[in-house]
């Protein structure tokens, strides 16, 4: 599929989903008491507090359970990021979300009024002016709601009622040339209670940036204009979200989204003996993707037990070609090709809620049954061979989490020793072409006083490699250019890269020590820190440097030419034997606002009265700071 059909097909899509926003008449929030709104600082309307049975004090959209959170941003605080959607949200918020254990790669899970969402793509693109409250709570709440305990969580509440219509238009270009880049987003956005409807459009493209440009030097005599240091680009993606009640505590949310992109890449010259003297005739590669995304999710509670189910299914495709030199007589090369198409659908339910009365009380179960499959087709061509891959994975999994409060602080001798509860959770997958692989965990969490939480967990965990780790098609890429620490030169060579079939499961075994300290109740200040200790066997790992231990270990991973030249690298994953890993993580976060804000008219009375004015005209009058700090040592 051509850029241009892809621009018009999501184009299509976006105008479409435009006008079932436009034409859609979103209900009003139900005429219910509880769910009165008042006025924030800002004149939007929030939700009342819900006192609940036990005299706790609960927010809307508040998580599962009695996890209290690690960081809370209200409003003021979110504004002060100075960001324009949930994804950049994230990132703003850096080391507070992520985290350094297991798989998740630091990407925290990511909630929607505390529950589940389809994807992250469901909330990527939400502005922040939407969101009443952020809340970062730690890796084991991921266990209550059906996902691994090695990533944050991180929870966002959505306001009540909110109109958008944005567009963001960016335009960049260094000041001695070279590569300029262009985007356009526009953004429709209608929240009323529990209904949603978002669809958004970005549009971003790159010139190319060649050496020449940055006058880099060469010492083979080639024209910098003949290679680049970054491609060529273009992309379009077009996202659209609808959720609506469906009936008495039930909801649901469906997402559809388009992603397309191409590059074009110079990789030096073709050696083409035909040229006219000064002409340039560059090697190219180009590459094409484009991806289809649907996915759903429907949330409920039934006699105390909430549940949910999350389905998507995904259809991605990619193309390269790259162009190859000349030979010696003087004949045209055929060009490397490589194409793939990955097809997957996952679907999940989770069930949660209590099991039985400990005097301590209540203990919670959370059960996930899950299943997926995924299908890797690809084909390369190289040097007049073709290439055909064909591979498939169907995954099923169950896991079962229990929390267990053993000690509530209250009064007598066990009281002194403040509130202790514990984990223990398990998880069985069955991959087609791997087995079986098991993960076991367990911790304690222990609350000597309100203002101090520690945690201690620890987790066993197998890991097989990804369908594209094992499959993916080869590609060959050539004048990369490689420091070779052996001659200490660096030097363009023929890189390898593609799938690795000999690759074998992991395994993970991880303690985390974890203290949080919140020291005064009247300043916003929490302090943490976080001990994490990993041993990780057959590790998993993209290919490393060349280094002279490196090329002595794995031999046939590399090619020299009758002067000992370095000239070709395989670059696919491999198996290490064992990677241990000690972290601490530590950091804190402050947040104090220097004045009161401008309240609306009826703020701090009943809800019914302060519902009645309009909201006040013109911005809150108000100034906020806040701040954080981590570090790692590892």
């Amino acid at each position: 599929m051509t850029f241009v059909t892809s621009l018009l097909t999501g184009t299509a899509i976006a105008l479409s989903c435009v006008a079932l926003a436009s034409a859609q008449t979103i209900p009003e929030p139900a005429d219910d008491p509880a769910l009165d709104p008042a006025l924030d600082e800002e004149g939007y309307e929030v939700r009342e507090l819900v006192v609940t049975a036990s005299g706790q004090r609960v927010l809307p959209g508040s998580v599962v359970g009695e996890a209290v959170p690690e960081v809370t941003l209200d409003p003021a605080e979110i504004r002060a990021l100075g960001v324009s959607s949930v994804e950049e949200l994230l990132a703003a918020l850096g080391p507070q979300v992520s985290s350094g254990r297991g798989r998740g790669g630091g990407r925290p899970v990511v909630l929607l009024n505390g529950v589940r969402v389809s994807s992250f793509r469901e909330v990527r693109d939400i502005p922040p002016e939407a969101i009443l409250r952020v809340e970062v709570l730690p890796e084991e709440v991921s266990l209550r709601y059906g996902y691994p305990a090695d990533q944050r969580v991180v929870n966002f509440v959505l306001r009540r009622r909110f109109n958008a219509v944005t567009a963001e238009t960016d335009w960049s270009a260094p000041t001695a040339g070279g590569q300029s880049t262009q985007e356009l987003e526009g953004q429709i956005l209608r929240l009323a209670g529990d209904s949603r409807t978002q669809v958004n459009i970005e549009l971003e493209s790159a010139s190319s940036l060649l050496e020449s440009e940055r006058d880099v030097a060469r010492t083979d005599g080639q024209d910098g204009a003949l290679r680049t240091l970054s491609p060529a680009s273009r992309s379009l993606e077009v996202n659209a979200v609808y959720a609506r009640p469906l009936a008495e505590g039930v909801s649901a949310s469906l997402n559809a989204a388009f992603e397309t992109s191409d590059t074009e890449s110079r990789l030096g010259p073709s050696d083409n003996p035909y040229l006219a003297a000064g002409e340039l005739d560059p090697l190219r590669r180009m590459n094409d993707a484009s991806t289809a995304h649907l996915g759903g999710a429907v949330n409920g509670a039934v006699s105390g037990w909430r549940w949910s189910l999350t389905a998507n299914a995904d259809r991605e495709t990619s193309r390269s070609l790259t162009e190859v030199a000349y030979d010696a007589t003087g004949a045209a090369q055929a060009p490397t090709q490589s194409r793939s198409t990955t097809t997957s659908a996952d679907i999940e339910a989770l069930l949660n809620g209590g099991l039985f009365d400990l005097p301590a009380g209540e203990v919670n179960a959370a059960l996930t049954l899950g299943a997926s499959t995924l299908k890797l087709e690809g084909e390369s061509f190289r040097a007049g061979v073709t290439r055909d891959t064909d591979l498939g994975r169907d995954l099923g999994r169950a896991q079962l989490n229990l929390d267990a409060p053993l000690l509530d602080g209250g009064e007598g001798v066990l009281g002194l020793i403040g509130k202790v509860s514990a984990n223990l959770n398990g998880e069985v997958r069955e991959l087609s072409d791997f087995g079986t692989l098991t993960t076991v965990g367990g911790g304690l969490t222990w609350s000597p006083v309100d203002a101090v939480r520690l945690i201690a967990s620890v987790t066993d965990e197998d890991g097989a490699p990804t369908v594209s780790q094992l499959g993916a098609p080869e590609t060959v890429t050539p004048g990369v250019r490689v420091f070779d620490f052996t001659r200490g030169e660096t030097v363009e060579v023929t890189q390898i890269s593609g799938g690795n079939p000999n690759l074998s499961a992991d395994n993970r075994q991880v303690l985390k020590l974890g203290l949080t300290l919140k020291p005064l109740d009247d300043i916003d200040l929490m302090l943490r820190a976080d001990y994490t200790r990993q041993r990780l066997t057959d590790e998993i790992a993209s290919f490393p440097a060349a280094t002279a231990e490196i090329e002595a270990a794995f031999p046939d991973r590399f090619v020299r030419d009758a002067t000992g030249q370095l000239i070709r690298i395989d670059n696919r994953a491999v198996n290490f034997a064992r990677h241990d890993t000690e972290e601490l993580r530590w950091g804190f976060h402050y947040s104090r606002r220097f004045s009161s804000p401008t309240t609306a008219q009826g703020a701090g009375q009943p809800a019914a009265r302060a519902a009645a004015g309009p909201p006040p005209e013109g911005p809150p009058q108000e100034a906020r700071a806040g701040g954080g700090l981590a570090g790692a040592l590892g």
